[in-house]
């Protein structure tokens, strides 16, 4: 069984994409345009086919590790 693994975006610093082998399956990124009092971390989960609707998650973190560990919970 392969593990999820985090690559960072090219050209975001702020930005990973989480792979299970070679297939992205989701990002944790920061989320622009939120208050600066809102959680900011944002993590997608899923495949978007049109033949999957409703088959992802999403949620917000205030930080990097609990997105990663909502993320994983997903």
């Amino acid at each position: 069984m392969h593990a999820l693994t985090r690559r960072p975006h090219p050209e975001r610093s702020d930005t990973w994409h989480v792979y299970y082998g070679d297939v992205q399956v989701g990002t944790i990124a920061v989320q622009s345009g939120l208050p600066t009092h809102a959680r900011q971390w944002r993590w997608d989960c899923g495949f978007y086919p049109l033949s999957h609707r409703g088959r992802s998650r999403s949620g917000y973190a205030a930080t990097f590790d609990q997105a990663r560990a909502g993320f994983e919970a997903a």
